[in-house]
């Protein structure tokens, strides 16, 4: 299943690309992320992997991810891998000033086993949904990097 959400955000893309780097920062604004931690980190950053744990209904979710593209201030991409579902999330910067950014993450998700099963059914709920988490996620981004820019 793909998905694809774009976010114009008032700040420069240098800010803007802490929020999708930093691990305390993603914490803030990821859905139900709450531990964030390297593994393995290399100097180009590609290659580099994490660890991260997601709360979802009361039961701890783990996923380890690896960056596979890295252009500072402009790509990151990661892909990540966990029991259910694999994801491959790619986060596309570009400066439409110098002090605006449009964000565009394209998500693709791939389900394990028995969730295969619930593909179709899942993505006709989310196309009638009014509760996207990506539509909240990137919300809560924007408002954050705003208010950073905009606090000096």
């Amino acid at each position: 299943m793909k998905t694809s959400k774009t976010t114009v955000i008032d700040a420069p893309a240098a800010t803007v690309f802490l929020w999708l780097e930093d691990n305390d920062r993603l914490k803030k604004w990821v859905p139900n992320l709450i531990e964030d931690e390297p593994l393995v980190e290399t100097p180009d950053r590609i290659g580099s992997r994490f660890r991260q744990v997601f709360l979802e209904n009361g039961k701890e979710m783990e996923m380890t991810g690896e960056i596979t593209a890295f252009v500072e201030n402009e790509r990151m991409r990661v892909d990540m891998t966990g029991e259910m579902f694999n994801l491959d999330v790619d986060y596309i910067l570009r400066a439409v000033s110098e002090s605006q950014t449009e964000v565009t993450q394209n998500t693709e998700i791939r389900f394990k086993g028995m969730m295969r099963l619930f593909v179709p059914i899942m993505f006709v709920m989310s196309k009638f949904s009014s509760n996207d988490p990506q539509d909240a996620a990137h919300d809560t981004l924007k408002s954050l990097a705003e208010a950073e820019f905009q606090a000096g």
